[in-house]
């Protein structure tokens, strides 16, 4: 794809749209990601991004990203914030501090700022801080959609250390990640960290040098959620087919109907559940069930194994066209859903082991969209 640009409000509303859908119910708050980048889109002008060719094999490019739950925030967590004195925000924008924190512990310079995943924080946000602190934003990320843990990552190919990371809450708890016996626990201690003040953290790692990033960014990740969220953005005010319009990127829907059920499932690290979905339409008289941990991972239909992950299972709110996030979705939604095909590297044995069916804990075999 050309070289692509957020110019004004419309462009940046299309593109936190792409970064939603492909958050696959996941990957941050997309208000807090409109909000960020359209301060720096104010401040700094147009946000642009290089093809990573144009990076020099010498940069040092650090990753970026916001890790906790997408669980909502209920009165119990209030409370318990309230007594631990979690109740002003000295970091509200604590990416940027985790860049600047890492910076100042190892005394290097981050050239590169690249989000680890798509979703409606977690690939605004870096960007945000690229621009604001004057860095390069390269077109791709880490995984090609939204992950519940770190280490579901192309990163994973060539063993990347997330060492030395930094961890920055909004209230101003600042913790260094000097070493970790391996990135399961770099995953264990970050989500844990976020649990502590009940919300999320920004954590900053995962350095590499320009040649190596080079060989493991899915490339063109921002282009094509720009384009997507530019394709949501015409069917909403064009009243046009969006299962017609996503067909330029092999997006096969899947089902249409109202959620009949959700449940729950108690887990303090990750926002984990199922959707019951009763059909309306050409697929009223079925159901689809669809697993959830933080993002979408497997669907059945009748019971019926159907997709999973690591491909993409993405729902939107037909009567608006709003792509929705897990958190927002409730019994009586109306959702369409779409599944995607991933991108192939995420099939490589290193990744796919631990974005699959039987890691999430279901007797089932992935079998490609």
């Amino acid at each position: 794809m050309g070289r692509l640009t957020i110019e004004n409000i419309s462009d940046l509303e299309s593109f936190i749209d792409g970064c939603t859908f492909f958050g696959v119910g996941g990957g941050g708050n997309p208000q807090e990601g409109f909000a960020v980048l359209k301060e720096v889109l104010d401040e700094k002008g147009p946000i642009e991004w290089k093809n990573v060719d144009e990076v020099d094999d010498n940069n040092t490019a650090l990753c970026t990203f916001l890790m906790g739950s997408s669980a909502p925030m209920t009165e119990e967590k209030q409370i318990a914030m309230q007594s631990l004195g979690l109740t002003q925000r000295k970091y509200p924008q604590n990416l940027f501090n985790a860049v600047l924190e890492w910076e100042n512990y190892t005394s290097k310079k981050a050239d590169v700022i690249v989000p680890i995943e798509i979703g409606g924080s977690n690939m605004p946000f870096p960007m945000a801080v690229a621009k604001k602190l004057n860095k390069i934003i390269v077109d791709g990320d880490y995984a090609g959609r939204a992950i519940p843990e770190i280490f579901q990552t192309t990163l994973m190919l060539e063993d990347v250390p997330f060492t030395p990371g930094v961890s920055v809450d909004k209230f101003g708890n600042v913790c260094i990640i000097k070493e970790v016996v391996n990135v399961n626990l770099a995953e264990r201690l970050g989500k844990y960290l976020s649990a502590v003040v009940f919300g999320s953290t920004g954590l900053a790692g995962f350095p590499v040098k320009g040649k190596q990033l080079k060989r493991l960014l899915i490339r063109g990740t921002i282009s094509k959620t720009y384009e997507i969220g530019k394709i949501i953005k015409s069917v909403r005010d064009n009243k046009t087919s969006l299962r017609e319009a996503l067909k330029i990127f092999d997006g096969q829907l899947l089902f249409n109907g109202k959620v009949a059920k959700k449940e729950i499932i108690n887990d303090e690290c990750y926002y984990k559940g199922f959707h019951i979905i009763g059909g309306e339409n050409e697929f009223k008289g079925n159901q689809l069930k669809i697993f959830f941990k933080n993002e979408n991972h497997i669907a059945w239909k009748n019971e019926k194994y159907l997709v999973s992950s690591p491909d993409l299972i993405c729902c939107i709110e037909p009567n608006q066209i709003k792509p929705m996030r897990n958190s927002e979705i409730e019994e009586g939604t109306h959702l369409e859903v779409y599944a995607f095909p991933c991108p192939p590297i995420l099939r490589e044995p290193k990744i796919l082991k631990w974005l699959n069916p039987k890691y999430f804990g279901f007797d089932l075999e992935y079998i490609p969209i």
